[in-house]
């Protein structure tokens, strides 16, 4: 099996950092093709500055048009789907990455606002997703580069280079995704597109409580690979994250989409054992943190269960965790014998779309998806009451929420650091 080739920069100058990548890879004259569209894909996923680390860095961004433009293309562009319910340009503004990008000489497309689509049948899908929409500009481009910034995630554990190009999509089929197995369904759309080169902002990634909620942590490091699966093992192993605990690395080799075993990935540039700095997943622990509540996980995934332990951890910063106490949390698919047997179905809290088919049935209340939207676990906590739609007050509410938990965080660092 050929390995594939992951190169590390370390450095605090992006302009150099992207350029040394470049060459390690083979440089830029063999990595695009003269008189070439080619459109860079970021994270800009949602309104947030460039100091949060919650997007791609904007000076990454344009360090990379500034290489990509050595290779003579006819065109740059940037491209981006938000998350839903955001407004793409909106985030492209807040984030700096539209003006960086701009002024780096690239042109950018909302890719939500895109009218001319091209349908096209997942073979074999995992998932539920069994077709997927996609702009023709992308389809029809001679190069797509993939510019995730690596940050904590609460439903995927991490989100790096596989989960970047969920934002290919429009907002009607990120729905879709997140109603059925995402681990699967990112896998989906990579087997019908794919990044000729992923190119990871490490610069200052985000700990903490990502994807919102994050804790940049200054690591002066760009990763980039052709293969994004050896490109997010690496980047796990260079911040401690074992990858046992992130479920798409086997959804990615089912789909043969790389190589994520340490012998089958050639390391290029800095060793990661020069660059290696752990990052902080909090709630990556286990279960006995909480031990007022009762936990029924067996056959879990790690988005739902990652998903509960972020819960958990905001009840707490709301003011919600003691008045809850006693609740019995169900994730992951069950029979009925191994439902809360004796208890008040008012205490019982099922999350994800393998417990949906209680709904309604007065065994307990209910957020579906899979994973379950963010907010919806610890809503159902607070209303005992079903969430599994984008409400329409969905992100006032959750600006409501990020006060007392920025607060709380803000707390949970410093103890953290005095320790």
């Amino acid at each position: 099996m050929t390995k594939s080739v992951v190169a590390i920069a370390k450095g605090d100058d992006p302009e150099k950092l992207v350029a040394e990548v470049f060459s390690l890879l083979g440089g830029v004259e063999n990595l695009v093709r003269p008189h070439s569209t080619v459109i860079l894909k970021p994270n800009a996923g949602h309104p947030a500055p460039p100091e949060t680390s919650v997007n791609t860095s904007p000076a990454l961004v344009a360090a990379v048009i500034r290489e990509v433009k050595k290779g003579r293309p006819k065109e740059v562009i940037v491209a981006e789907a938000s998350a839903i319910g955001c407004d793409t340009l909106q985030c492209f503004e807040v984030s700096g990455i539209g003006a960086a990008a701009e002024e780096a000489g690239a042109r950018l497309i909302d890719i939500k606002r895109e009218k001319d689509l091209i349908n096209i049948p997942i073979r074999d899908a995992r998932s539920d997703l069994k077709k997927i929409k996609l702009p023709r500009l992308l389809l029809e481009a001679e190069h797509l580069f993939n510019l995730p910034i690596f940050k904590s995630h609460a439903s995927m554990v991490f989100t790096c280079a596989l989960k970047n190009m969920k934002g290919v999509v429009q907002d009607v089929t990120h729905q879709q995704m997140h109603m059925t197995d995402l681990a699967a369904a990112m896998m989906d759309v990579w087997s019908v597109i794919r990044a000729d080169l992923n190119i990871a902002d490490l610069i200052r990634p985000a700990e903490g409580y990502g994807p919102h909620t994050t804790i940049p942590v200054d690591f002066g490091c760009v990763v980039a690979s052709k293969d994004p699966v050896a490109l997010d093992a690496t980047a796990c192993r260079m911040v401690g994250l074992g990858i046992e605990n992130v479920q798409y690395f086997k959804a990615a080799a089912e789909r043969k989409l790389g190589n994520f075993r340490e012998d089958d990935i050639e390391v290029v540039g800095r060793r990661i054992e020069e660059v290696q700095q752990n990052l902080w997943f909090p709630y990556i622990a286990g279960f006995d943190t909480w031990p007022e509540y009762t936990f029924y996980t067996s056959g879990a995934c790690s988005s739902c269960t990652s998903l509960v332990a972020f819960t958990m951890e905001k009840l707490k910063a709301l003011g919600q965790y003691e008045r809850n106490a006693g609740c019995h949390v169900v994730v992951g698919p069950k029979r009925d014998e191994e439902m809360p047997q004796g208890v008040d179905p008012d205490q019982v809290i099922l999350i994800g779309d393998c417990l949906k088919r209680y709904r309604g049935k007065g065994l307990g209340h209910c957020a579906a998806g899979c994973p379950p939207l963010e907010p919806h676990p610890l809503w159902v906590f607070i209303d005992r009451e079903d969430h599994y739609e984008m409400e329409p007050y969905f992100r006032a509410r959750m600006a409501e929420d990020e006060g007392p938990w920025r607060a709380w965080i803000e707390r949970m660092k410093a103890e953290r650091n005095s320790k």
